[in-house]
């Protein structure tokens, strides 16, 4: 770590109020000048106790001696080289470095990468681990990404944090060209295949909720115009967050039949909060949940093939018999 570092200097402040005998900021000066050669004031030692004690919760005390008040610890352990990480910790920390290649060309990944770089400078020296190494054994492999520009994060962002309302051109899947809204961002989406969504309503019909994925937007700018989200706007009445991120008014009871060839596969997965489960004498599954996410339910349903018959909604029978009828002609 270097020794410029502010994480290094508090590290450093809290190991010499740990060994040494109730330093005061004088002493604690003179060790960082003769052990590390780095000069801090004693104006500076006393801002970056106070910054441990209030912002990092750090037991520090203030204590009397011979040389005036001087600082001790009430937890000696606080910050102590003796915790360890075990192997798995370790390994979890690694693939923690893996699942942020998620986040690259974004806003946050500048941010992200920092924190990484914190929590191993907070890791005692013993605790290193060798990333390499764990590559060799561990990769996280994800879904094709959309490429979306930094600039549309940076506006999105912040609009949600402002309640700014927004205009810009998007990009219907099917259409021939752009379309152009003026937007009420109230909330951000991250969904697990990579893809990043805003939702918001209309701010010409602030009852028209809509869904709008990052990738398909383009010259986004500030309409100047603010916006209060409403005290009883509740995400999870607009969409179902467990299964899609459309916008969607309507719930529908689910009721997918597994087949006995995938029933562990059904029964070790949770598909729902809402969910049941129920073996048949055949060995099929039976999984039973509500939700609003029709489209993503059809997209899930189909990867499994002729090996999941939808029971329930109608709806979603009738969307997979549209496409069936679509494949066939394509493949028939």
């Amino acid at each position: 770590m270097e020794k410029k570092d502010k994480l290094w200097k508090l590290k450093k402040i809290v190991e010499y109020i740990r060994v040494l005998d109730h330093p005061n900021a004088k002493q604690l000066k003179e060790r960082f000048r003769i052990d590390e050669n780095v000069k801090l004031s004693e104006v500076t030692i006393y801002r970056y106790i106070n910054y441990l004690k209030n912002e990092e919760n750090a037991p520090i005390k203030a204590d009397m001696n011979k040389y005036g008040s001087g600082y001790y610890l009430e937890d000696p352990d606080f910050w102590s080289d003796k915790v360890n990480l075990n192997t798995g910790e370790l390994v979890g920390l690694g693939l923690l470095q893996s699942l942020m290649k998620v986040y690259k060309n974004t806003p946050v990944e500048k941010d992200l990468s920092s924190l990484f770089g914190k929590i191993k400078n907070y890791l005692p020296d013993g605790a290193r681990y060798d990333e390499s190494k764990i590559a060799q054994y561990i990769r996280v492999i994800n879904d094709p990404m959309a490429v979306i520009d930094t600039s549309i994060f940076t506006s999105l962002i912040e609009s949600v944090q402002e309640h700014r309302a927004i205009s810009f051109n998007y990009m219907k899947n099917g259409a021939l060209e752009p379309k152009k809204y003026t937007f009420f961002p109230y909330r951000i989406l991250f969904h697990q295949n990579g893809d990043w969504y805003v939702h918001g309503c209309l701010a010409d019909q602030t009852t028209e909720f809509r869904t709008f994925s990052f990738s398909r937007m383009t010259d986004i700018q500030p309409t100047g115009e603010r916006f209060t989200i409403p005290a009883d706007y509740r995400l999870e009445k607009h969409l179902d967050p467990e299964v899609g991120v459309w916008h969607s008014d309507s719930f529908y009871n689910v009721k997918l039949l597994f087949h006995k060839d995938i029933a562990q596969h059904a029964r070790e997965r949770k598909w729902h909060h809402t969910e049941t489960k129920t073996t048949n004498e055949d060995g099929s599954v039976l999984v039973q949940f509500k939700t609003s996410q029709i489209y993503d339910l059809r997209r899930i349903v189909m990867s499994y093939g002729c090996k999941v018959t939808v029971m329930e909604p109608p709806e979603l029978i009738e969307d997979i018999k549209k496409e069936l009828s679509e494949m066939n002609r394509i493949y028939g």
